[in-house]
């Protein structure tokens, strides 16, 4: 009986030491595990980093060849692939091609930017009065546009240093506006159709059909004929089959302006713009940057006016 029960007690110590090795095997294969992953975890974000690294120097390549004054906007050359991992596409576009938010606060101009905003799902009263307060940001006085906002509004609002009674110096001054949050709501991608680098008209040969019906104040299938026209039987703007606008006054003609607001139109409306945009994006696997560069060109240099990268989703 004695016996029996030292039998019992020694198995008992054998099961509690079986169970302890067993959960220190369970830590240790734990820690492992964790040691597994934040070293996967720090190589694939090494990894990373240096396909990054790498997408940006493919992007750099295209912008180095759309930058050339002379390089053709449809040249092959501006799209490549370097090898199965790495690749670059470049397009040369134009500052012009997108709406001059200092510009069109002009009140001769500032129908454009409420049609924009009424198109993008303002109401027609909302469209008026947030251009209103972009006015007021941007002119002189202390007196509101309409329903604007002029200083006594902010200073209730505790925000005593606005207006800053100036033009844009940024698109992401616009957010500060009293009612730009209309905007933003509607559109959130707003600052895809903005620029203040341009000399101010729209340029034609740039422009997308919206943009164009907005700023010619004609029907949009009058725009879309002549986007048409101009980007070719491919469809593709800045290809080798793009048929360029010579001048203005042919546009306007196709466009059917009405005569009464031909010349106002006409002083929105440009067939080249001096600064140009360039968009390269650079690839390494599936990683994918994307640089943008405005250069301003005098003859056969260039001035970079604003340079931005993105990683591209």
């Amino acid at each position: 009986m004695r016996l029996s029960r030292l039998q019992t007690i020694e198995k008992k110590c054998r099961a509690a030491a079986l169970m302890t090795v067993l959960w220190v095997v369970a830590l240790l294969s734990i820690a492992v595990f964790t040691a597994a992953q934040f070293l996967f975890v720090e190589l694939e974000a090494a990894g990373n980093s240096s396909g990054i690294f790498i997408a940006e120097q493919m992007a750099d390549r295209g912008i180095a060849l759309a930058s050339h004054p002379g390089m053709p906007p449809g040249d092959l050359s501006l799209s490549r692939s370097i090898s199965a991992m790495e690749s670059y596409s470049a397009r040369i576009g134009s500052e012009g091609g997108y709406l001059n938010l200092n510009f069109l606060l002009d009140p001769e101009h500032r129908i454009v930017l409420e049609e924009v905003f009424y198109q993008w799902g303002l109401r027609s009263d909302e469209a008026i009065n947030v251009v209103d307060a972009l006015t007021d940001w941007v002119d002189p006085d202390d007196e509101p546009t309409g329903i604007g906002a002029e200083n006594r509004f902010y200073l209730s609002q505790e925000r005593i240093n606005h207006p800053y009674n100036r033009e844009f110096s940024s698109l992401e001054e616009a957010p500060l506006v009293e009612g730009f949050a209309l905007v933003q709501n509607a559109k959130p991608d707003w600052r895809n159709y903005f620029t203040l680098l341009s000399q101010g008209e729209l340029d034609l040969n740039e422009a997308d059909p919206d943009m164009i019906a907005a700023t010619c104040q004609c029907p949009l299938q009058y725009a879309q004929q002549l986007v048409s026209t101009r980007n070719g039987p491919d469809g593709i703007l800045g290809s080798d089959d793009d048929t360029k606008i010579e001048s203005v006054e042919d546009a306007l003609n196709i466009l059917q302006v009405n005569e009464g607001i031909r010349d106002i139109v006409e002083s929105r409306l440009s067939i080249e713009d001096p600064v140009k945009r360039l968009i390269s994006i650079g690839r390494f696997g599936s990683i994918e940057v994307e640089r943008t560069v405005s250069v301003q060109y005098n003859g056969d240099r260039g001035e970079i006016l604003q340079w931005s990268t993105r990683r591209i989703q």
